[in-house]
């Protein structure tokens, strides 16, 4: 997890480090020239011209920067814009939270032998309210870290599901709430844009009426396509539900 927050962290320091750097080259402009030209390859393949859109006096709904050639009016409506949008979304998405995560992270066993309680603090804020008091996980973190600084290092888990398979979730009830957390933070929005595409797909103007419990249903199987159902499940799923009329195979 640490190696992914600095990976990110380098990401952005490097996006900065472009948007930043002077226009005349080989700064800014050597950047938007290489990109420009790969550009150019693309679009003299698919019979695209390059060209400024029109731009009139009092335009406002569209982006009316002054220039005089078009490399720099795509720099500027268009390069510089989505450098700055990107370093957005990283600091967004990532920077916000990377302080909770990279504390989360000492809560595997590879890292709390090394470690104290207070790495673990900005963790523990995050998922208060998920948590018990602050000294019962503290003493309960400790016990995790006394259970672990026994055994040999090639013998600790070293992901969060493996460490969750070895959790006793009777004794270590908040470790194993911090580690199921640990276990589903997402490292991308495939998952969600999956769902929503097929939803998409399901849920059309001619199938606005799919109840909630039949659209779900629909979009599992859509999703899930690598998951075998056996037919039998299937039948004896619809005998189990009372009905109106004998369910005969």
């Amino acid at each position: 997890m640490k190696l992914q927050v600095d990976g990110i962290k380098e990401i952005s320091g490097n996006t900065l480090a472009i948007r930043h750097e002077p226009v005349t080259p080989p700064g800014l402009q050597g950047s938007v020239r290489e990109t420009r030209s790969e550009v150019k390859e693309i679009a003299a393949k698919l019979d695209i011209k390059e060209e400024i859109p029109r731009v009139c006096r009092l335009q406002t709904a569209r982006n009316n920067v002054p220039d005089s050639t078009e490399e720099e009016y795509y720099r500027r409506a268009v390069y510089v814009p989505y450098l700055d949008d990107f370093c957005n979304s990283l600091k967004e998405r990532f920077e916000s939270h990377k302080e909770t995560v990279a504390s989360l992270q000492h809560i595997l066993t590879e890292f709390c032998t090394k470690t104290d309680f207070y790495l673990l603090e900005a963790a523990f804020n995050f998922y208060e309210e998920y948590l018990s008091h602050k000294e019962v996980v503290q003493s309960e973190f400790m016990s995790w870290k006394e259970k672990w600084s026994q055994e040999k290092s090639e013998n600790l888990p070293k992901t969060a599901i493996s460490s969750l398979e070895k959790s006793d979730k009777t004794f270590f009830p908040n470790i194993y709430i911090l580690l199921k957390l640990l276990a589903v933070v997402p490292v991308s929005v495939a998952t969600v844009e999956r769902s929503f595409s097929s939803l998409r797909r399901l849920k059309t103007y001619l199938r606005n009426t799919t109840s909630e419990s039949r659209l779900n249903g629909l979009a599992l199987l859509s999703i899930h396509r690598d998951i075998k159902i056996r037919d039998e499940e299937v039948l004896d799923k619809f005998a189990s539900v009372p009905r109106n009329l004998d369910f005969v195979l």
